[in-house]
């Protein structure tokens, strides 16, 4: 029996590890979790159901509209019949049925339903393309979200790393103090430095959990979950050759059709000044208790009346504008003035755009120059540390000399995890930028 329990013990232990293991995150899953659950994606892809159901309405109002009208009525007192044509008077109930078919469409108003389903359809792009522009917006806050995690944990794994060297030399330097071949002076110098590794420890753990809470709110997951960003495998020998294009872009793409549909908001202004013609048509019946038969004086059968009192009219309507108080004028002076200020933004625009992506190539460039030139100042103090420490035990150098020593090759490493990350950092955001 005890073995059993023991044997639970354990599994349930295993599983309870194992459902708080943390779960590792690559960037692209990370790219792969933001278009699946962020809620802003999620509201544009509605903003293009909505746009795609206004193309349904556009499309609709083009086509002719059919109604059917059914009335019974029934009054007592004075009314008139229109039925019978005569004047009903007295305390009588008169009954009444109405029954019509109509049917209209708008044969021409200045091409205004035809221009609106070409919005209708731009808006649709509009959308699409909105959410393109969102998905890069929040790519490239992703991209800074992770990059930041990955260096964080780098420089909180580092600063573990010299914590336990400076413990190490402590308890060396204790030693050394109480055979007396070290002072007092080494002894604080040792103490200072380790200080300095703890508080650099928690700071950085700090930063690393931060980065980490952000970047799990950005992926609309639970505070309670627990992540890890992965970093790539070989991301610092692949080269990119940026070739990036206007063409693609999305801003300057919603930019072109928010002027597409500057043009169409001018047509439509001006196709108040145009008539408008419409084609109407009725097909209907009516009954009434009080219409007679001539000879016998009774009241005509329902039937009788259905078919007798059938109507059929169809006409066609022309409304011309004349004077409106200078409205549709006024409209296309407004409509024609957007466009222009649209025309502005765009050069405003595109000139933007150009220098963002140049300064992100110059980046790029400079990121790698940046990185070789780091990583060999980082080898350069990582053996002038160890030489001088080889010198240090054997009497021959101070402890001020090793511990400026060891500073500079804890900085280096710092800026060195730092460039590492920054050339990541660069490269991805090139080829978020090359995305179609």
């Amino acid at each position: 029996m005890k073995r059993i329990s023991f044997f639970l013990i354990v599994f349930l232990s295993f599983f309870i590890n194992l459902c708080n293991a943390q779960k590792r995150i690559s960037w692209q899953q990370a790219v792969q979790l933001l278009r699946e659950s962020n809620i802003s994606l999620k509201q544009s892809a509605l903003r293009e159901q909505i746009s795609q159901n206004n193309i349904t309405i556009a499309r609709g109002d083009l086509y002719p509209n059919l109604s059917f009208n059914v009335n019974n009525q029934h009054t007592m007192g004075m009314v008139f019949d229109q039925v019978s044509g005569k004047l009903i008077t007295g305390n009588q109930w008169s009954s009444y049925a109405t029954g019509s078919l109509g049917t209209s469409i708008i044969i021409y108003q200045g091409g205004q339903k035809q221009n609106t389903l070409k919005a209708e359809k731009l808006n649709l792009e509009l959308a699409s393309l909105d959410t393109r522009r969102l998905t890069r917006e929040l790519e490239i806050q992703l991209l800074g979200l992770f990059t930041q995690s990955l260096i964080n944990h780098d420089l909180w794994g580092a600063g573990k790393s010299q914590l336990q060297l400076s413990e190490q030399l402590l308890h060396q330097e204790e030693v050394l103090v109480e055979v007396g071949k070290r002072t007092l002076i080494d002894l604080s110098q040792a103490k200072s430095k380790l200080a300095n590794d703890k508080l650099n420890v928690v700071s950085t753990k700090n930063a690393y959990e931060l980065s980490v809470m952000k970047l799990k709110q950005l992926l609309e997951m639970e505070e309670s979950e627990e992540i890890e960003p992965v970093p790539p495998q070989e991301f610092l020998v692949e080269q990119i050759h940026p070739n990036y294009t206007l063409k693609y872009d999305p801003y300057i793409r919603l930019l072109n059709k928010q002027i597409e549909l500057g043009n169409l908001k001018i047509k439509m202004a001006s196709s108040s000044y145009f008539p408008t013609i419409s084609l109407n048509g009725n097909y209907g019946t009516n009954y009434s208790s009080q219409r007679l038969n001539f000879l016998s004086g009774s009241a005509i059968p329902f039937w009788d009346q259905f078919n007798q009192n059938r109507t059929l009219s169809g006409n066609i309507l022309i409304s011309m504008p004349i004077f409106d108080g200078f409205r549709t004028r006024s409209n296309v002076k407004i409509a024609k003035i957007n466009q222009q200020s649209l025309n502005y933004e765009r050069e405003k625009i595109t000139r933007e755009r150009k220098q963002v992506i140049s300064q992100s190539v110059l980046e790029y460039e400079a990121s790698q120059e940046e990185l070789n030139a780091v990583e060999a100042a980082y080898d350069a103090n990582k053996a002038n540390y160890e030489a001088i420490r080889a010198r240090y035990n054997l009497g021959k150098s101070s402890s001020i000399d090793l511990y400026r020593a060891l500073t500079e090759f804890n900085i280096s490493e710092f800026k060195y995890i730092s460039s590492r990350f920054q050339v990541f950092y660069r490269k991805e955001l090139l080829m978020i930028l090359e995305q179609q």
